[in-house]
């Protein structure tokens, strides 16, 4: 029996736990497991030294993993969504450290990136934004943003009035949405808190204060579901493809507008398509359904941290 305790004791000793090590050489696994190559990560790692100590969040300190192996495991949650058990086994550490570590460096990076960078700089002015802006804006020289909502799938709640609020007649499933502003040259500069998908988008967008952002000359592109004009502060444009009303087809400058607002507006759409590389955005686990704002306005946040999305911003 004591050889047997020995023999276990010593396999447990020498398990093979992932470490950033083993991926820090290999690009294809960087941007797989982080989706940063290794010197954005240790830009991020680096940031989160500078905070140090940890406030972590289940109250006590995680000294088994390193801290660079804490922001990999951190980052693997949000880009892959591995469960946790997955995460313990691969780190060699209980559900639980991994729990408090996702947790802590979640609220941590979301206080670095969200709070002391997106919102503390606020969205770029309009002379800023001239400054970066790609040809395809010639005609909106005064854009400010694109708009849209994202919308995330989360488990059924189990109180039947938000059961209610939270199902989508879009998407025919419960979810919750965020309004997200893109400027001109491709970069996230508004993430507002989470919605039940019940909520229309404009509500969200008077809810969340995004106005509050613009100022007299101003220009927003956005699609049909945003016709909100009378909610726009005075002297602020609101660019949306026409309608079609009482008449079966468009004139050639109303078809013209559409096609410029649609070549325009997939920017924000393509930041939304990257939010869901981050898979976490499909699909929100129960034990984490506290942190979604954090976690939708941190993902922003990292989407801002990776290769330019224009290629003539590059």
């Amino acid at each position: 029996m004591e050889k047997l305790q020995h023999e276990m004791a010593t396999v447990h000793k020498h398990r093979i736990t992932m470490s950033i090590d083993d991926i820090k050489n290999d690009q294809e696994k960087m941007l797989l497991y982080t989706s940063f190559p290794y010197d954005i990560f240790e830009i991020v790692v680096a940031t989160v030294q500078r905070f140090q100590p940890l406030n972590y969040q289940a109250g006590w300190n995680v000294t088994s993993v390193s801290l660079e192996d804490q922001v990999l495991i951190a980052l693997m949650k949000l880009r892959l969504n591995l469960r946790d058990l997955d995460l313990a086994d691969r780190f060699c550490v209980s559900r639980g450290t991994i729990s408090n570590i996702i947790n802590t460096i979640i609220c941590a990076l979301h206080e670095i990136f969200y709070k002391g960078i997106m919102v503390r700089l606020g969205m770029p002015s309009q002379v800023k934004c001239k400054g970066s802006m790609p040809k395809s804006f010639e005609d909106f020289g005064s854009a400010r943003a694109s708009i849209d909502c994202t919308e995330i799938t989360q488990d059924v709640p189990s109180d039947f009035r938000r059961q209610s609020a939270s199902y989508s007649n879009y998407k025919s499933r419960h979810t919750i949405k965020a309004l997200t502003a893109v400027a001109p040259n491709g970069s996230c500069v508004f993430v507002s808190s989470l919605y039940p998908g019940s909520v229309s988008d404009a509500n969200i967008v008077q809810h969340s204060r995004f106005s509050d952002n613009l100022i007299p000359g101003d220009l927003i592109l956005a699609d049909k579901g945003f016709n909100i004009h009378d909610k726009m502060p005075s002297g602020v444009q609101l660019n949306i493809p026409p309608f079609l009303v009482n008449k079966t087809h468009f004139t050639h400058s109303e078809a013209d507008l559409c096609y410029k607002i649609a070549r325009n507006r997939i920017h924000v759409e393509r930041v939304n398509e990257r939010f869901k590389n981050y898979q976490i955005l499909n699909h929100i686990p129960a034990n984490y359904r506290s942190l979604s704002t954090k976690i939708m306005q941190l993902c922003a946040c990292l989407v801002n941290l990776q290769a330019p999305l224009l290629k003539e911003i590059a």
